[in-house]
């Protein structure tokens, strides 16, 4: 089950205060440390680093797809409007305003073409 926004923000709150202890702890003994935990400490503190960098390169990227997603749901709405369902109806036998032309199926098809082409980009 996914959490609610609002628990998830309460989830990050708590674990900041909570890290923020720690650390401030961690602090207050280091010099007690041996210097080879000490050593290990910062190279800890390194390796986190890195890696919340990496997540956040992961999430910019997820959101950046996310939002490409959105695009093409959007372009697949106003195709849906705009060209396939008054196609259908003109194969119907309805008459239109604006009628489905050949030309317009190969507009369609590059159009398509260059958005799947953006994906792959």
């Amino acid at each position: 089950m996914k959490p609610k926004k609002t628990e998830s923000s309460d989830l990050l709150t708590l674990s900041n205060q909570l890290l923020a202890e720690v650390n401030r702890e961690l602090d207050a003994r280091f010099m007690d440390l041996p210097e080879d935990v000490r050593a290990l400490l910062v190279q800890k503190g390194a390796l986190t680093q890195t890696v919340i960098r990496e997540l956040t390169r992961l999430i910019e990227l997820a959101a950046d797809k996310a939002k490409k997603h959105e695009d093409l749901l959007d372009h697949c709405a106003e195709w849906q409007r705009e060209f396939f369902i008054p196609l259908k109806a003109q194969s119907d036998g309805e008459k239109l305003d604006q009628e489905i032309y050949l030309k317009d199926l190969e507009q369609m098809i590059e159009e398509v073409g260059r958005v799947l082409a953006e994906r792959d980009a």
